[in-house]
Formats: C-alpha cells, structure tokens, sequence
C-alpha cells in the first residue's frame, strides 16, 4: 500500500502545478486545514475526498493514491483544459467562428478519465450557442439533449439546469416554442426545488419559461412574481425586462391595454440597450405600439427615432424587427400609406427562418394597419402569412387568431 505521506505529496505537487490554493482545491466540500493535514500526511483521505480531489486536479484517483498508471492515461491536467477553453473563447469573440467551434468541439471529446465536468460543460454549452448563431439550431439542441442524459439531477444540480435554461431558449429562438417550453418548465421547477447558490440562474429560467408559455399560448404557466426586479429606480437587468415585456404583451391580449402600457412604459423607462440591443429595440417598439393605440403618435414616432438613430451609431447588424413595425403603424396613423406598404414588403421578405414567432407578430401588426387604411386585399394577405408562421413555430393559439382575422376580412370582402 502507498505510504500515506506519498499520498500528500502527491496531492501537494499536482496542485501547485495546477496553480491552485489548497482554498480551492478543498471546495465546498473540505477545508484548507484539512488539506493541509493530508498533504503533511497527518490524515488519511476517504475514498469519497479522493475522487474529490482528483477530478479538480484533473486526474485520476489512482495517479494520487500511487497505483501504476498506463503513460498513456497521465499528462491531462485541469489547468491545461481550462487554458484551452479561455482560448477558444477568445478566438470566439475574435470572430474566428469555425476555428472557436473546432477547439471547444475538442474539449467536448476529451477523454472520460480526463474529463473536468466544469470544463465539459462549457464546452458543450459554447458548442450549442455557436451552433444556434450559424443557423443550425437542431444540431445545437441535439448537443444539449444528449448532455441531459449525462446530467444527473442531484450530482450536477447546476450544469443540468443550466443546460436545460439554453435548450429551452435555443428551441425558443428556432422557432420552436412548445418543444423550449417542455424543458423551460423543467429547469424552472428544478430551479425552484432545488434552489441554488445564484438567484440569476432562477431569474433566467424564470425569463425563458415566460418567453416559452406567452408564445405557446399558456401565459399562466409562467409564475407571477417579482424575482430579480430591483427596487425603485433600479437598471432592469436584461431578463427582468424579459420577462416584463411578455407579460405586457399578455396583458394588451387579455384587453387591459392601460395596464400593458403602464407595465411596458415602465420597462423601457428602465432598461438600457446595455441589456442586449434586441432585447432594448424590441420592448421599445412595442411600447411605441400601445402609444399609438392608445393615441399619442407624437411619443411613438420620438420613440422610433430614437431607436432607429441608436441602432445606426451602434451599427446593429440585426434588423430593427419591432421598432420598424412601429415605424409602419405609425405611417398608416399619419396617412402614409406608401411608406406603410413599403416598411411592410421589407418585412415580410425577412427569412422565415429563427424567431419566426416574432415575424408572424410584426406581420399581424402590419396586416391590421393595411386593414384600418382600407387595404383589405394586403391586409388578408399579411394575416395568411402570420397564421402559417405561427403554425410552423407552435404557437397554435396565436396562428388561431391571425386566422380568425383572416376569416373576418374575407367575409367583409364578399
């Protein structure tokens, strides 16, 4: 058997060569004492704190008990992984896409015995998001699901719930909202039960359950709570405002505009485009179309404006969805009905293809201003194209109402 002070110099020599502290080499779990006590060989670690120990140093539990080793299985250590995963990240957000996916691809693939559960995840989680931005969404989801039957509920509480939060809003962002609100639900109630150390992981899941259960047509699936709202004047962090503006939206469906307005001129009072600008243009947008409802053109267009000026110094690369739809109601407000049908075939030659959800929304906006000019022919048209979208996206209950839009200009005409 291994003298035991070879044990503690063992575990002594990997975690200095790993750059760490025996603070964090104990964790959660131990304390920097009782490191210490193992490493001058004045205790002797249980089976459990080997396993422990070895998968943060990055090796196995029998390079640090002293049993023979194959060459091949030793030189992997936990400092080396988490260097090549900053560096992917770098090469990310350098804009090297392709050169990003292939690294973190390869951390993905390390090898079970040299795996760090902390790395793997990232890695995957990274591999999912690259995934989601090229267009191929369902191969960023097959990433994540097959994650969740690696995930443990109890031995990985927080890798599993933040897979689950990033499937749901991959599925979400394809296109596909009742299929995210499957696992959006999930990772709320997880989140709920298990309640970890972070707050923000139960607002995020919080926002995509929102996101989820507004577009599949069950807001109230979505709890109604004030998580993550900061007090008085507070900058609204991004997911709060989330959260806010789908409520909004519920609200302005369910026929209490002036409570919409009142929540929703709130939010955008509140939220900076540090949030995310197509979060910022979004809640903006639909706030300047309850303004107009509610008749004050004047506060839309400045809203407008102002939107469109900040997306052209910031030099946006997305198209302003929202803040261009409102743009158009606002045309067909002031008897502009060539600028509403030009903003409106600009729309609609958008790619059905992401949050096409979102599409489907803007077009039925597009479709009930066409409607109000006297334009039924474009109007019924703008609605045909809204109900199919929202089909293709599983948001059944809103394809239902462009539909029934649909049938009631097509009886007028008659």
């Amino acid at each position: 058997m291994p003298e035991l002070a070879d044990t503690g110099r063992r575990i002594k020599e990997l975690r200095v060569s790993a750059g760490m502290t025996q603070h964090d080499l104990a964790g959660a779990e131990m304390s920097s004492s009782y490191i210490s006590l193992v490493e001058h060989g004045k205790r002797i670690p249980s089976g459990r704190a080997l396993k422990i120990l070895a998968e943060r140093l990055g090796v196995g539990v029998a390079e640090i008990s002293g049993d023979p080793v194959p060459a091949e299985n030793t030189g992997v250590r936990r400092l080396d992984l988490v260097g090549r995963l900053v560096a992917a990240r770098r090469q990310w957000d350098g804009g090297d896409v392709e050169g990003a996916l292939s690294e973190f691809r390869a951390l993905a693939d390390t090898e079970p015995a040299h795996r760090q559960d902390d790395v793997f995840t990232e890695a995957q989680l990274a591999i999912a998001e690259i995934l989601g931005t090229l267009g191929r969404p369902d191969e960023g989801a097959e990433v994540l699901e097959r994650m969740l039957t690696e995930l443990a509920p109890e031995p990985y509480a927080e890798p599993r719930l933040r897979t689950l939060i990033a499937l749901a809003d991959l599925l979400e962002s394809a296109g596909r909202v009742q299929d995210g609100l499957r696992y959006a639900l999930t990772g709320h109630l997880e989140c709920t039960a298990r309640r970890p150390g972070t707050g923000f992981h139960s607002l995020l899941a919080l926002d995509v359950l929102t996101r989820c259960a507004y577009w599949s047509g069950c807001p109230d699936w979505a709890p109604d709570a004030d998580h993550g709202r900061p007090s008085a004047d507070g900058v609204l962090p991004g997911p709060r405002a989330s959260v806010d503006l789908h409520r909004a939206l519920d609200l302005r469906d369910r026929g209490e505009p002036e409570r919409a307005t009142a929540l929703l001129g709130e939010c955008a009072r509140r939220v900076t485009p540090a949030a995310g600008f197509p979060l910022w243009e979004k809640i903006n947008g639909h706030y300047a179309l309850l303004l107009l409802r509610r008749g004050e053109p004047a506060a839309a267009r400045s809203l407008v404006e102002r939107g469109l000026v900040v997306a052209s110094v910031a030099q946006e690369p997305g198209f302003p969805l929202w803040l261009t739809t409102a743009e158009a109601a606002g045309a067909e407000a002031a008897g502009d009905l060539a600028r509403l049908f030009a903003l409106g075939e600009e729309l609609a030659a958008l790619p059905d293809t992401g949050r096409s959800h979102e599409k489907a929304a803007a077009l039925g906006e597009i479709a009930a201003a066409c409607a109000r000019a006297g334009d039924r022919e474009r109007a019924v048209g703008y609605f045909r194209s809204s109900a199919e979208l929202f089909r293709r996206a599983q948001a059944y209950r809103h394809a239902e109402r462009a539909r029934e839009r649909l049938t009631e200009l097509i009886e007028m005409r008659k």
